[in-house]
């Protein structure tokens, strides 16, 4: 049994907490971060055109749910309730896209993206091509008000983790 699996107390054997240097979320280059606790980060995905897109990213180098310890998992599913409800509250999007792929990027993280119906992607994934290249009239707005959601998931996540 290894010292991370007695630690987290865990029945089985945890894999290591060590960092991959060739992981980009391992190495945490130039990430803006809202909030950090114990076992996950929030941050912000720094993408213009889709304000309050974050991403919640593990701490430590796992790549599945399944290889989570309980206080991970645990600390995951209180954290994402709590981010989308500020995120409706702050920014009231059509929809919000919680997704966890990790194919490009083999690291447990999830993303966090507000969506509209006038954004560039919509109803399609960001990830698929633009239908829209215009921007929305409301997009300065979106941003100030991301500003704000950011301040007030600091005090959101810590009450929902601790």
């Amino acid at each position: 049994m290894s010292l991370l699996s007695i630690l987290m107390k865990s029945k089985r054997d945890e894999p290591s907490s060590k960092p991959r240097p060739d992981c980009g979320l391992c190495t945490r280059a130039e990430e803006v971060v809202v909030w950090r606790g114990a076992f996950w980060r929030l941050i912000d995905a720094q993408q213009p055109d889709y304000p309050g897109y974050m991403r919640l990213v593990a701490n430590r180098h796992v790549t599945e749910v399944s290889w989570l310890a309980k206080a991970e998992r645990e600390h995951l599913f209180k954290l994402l309730p709590v981010i989308d409800e500020l995120i409706c509250e702050h920014l009231a999007p059509e929809k919000i896209n919680i997704a966890s792929l990790g194919n490009q990027v083999p690291h447990m993280h999830w993303h966090i993206i507000p969506r509209w119906k006038d954004d560039p992607h919509f109803p399609d994934s960001i990830w698929s091509s633009a239908r829209n290249n215009m921007a929305s009239p409301e997009l300065a707005q979106r941003r100030e008000k991301a500003e704000a959601l950011f301040q007030s998931l600091v005090a959101a996540c810590k009450k929902a983790v601790y």
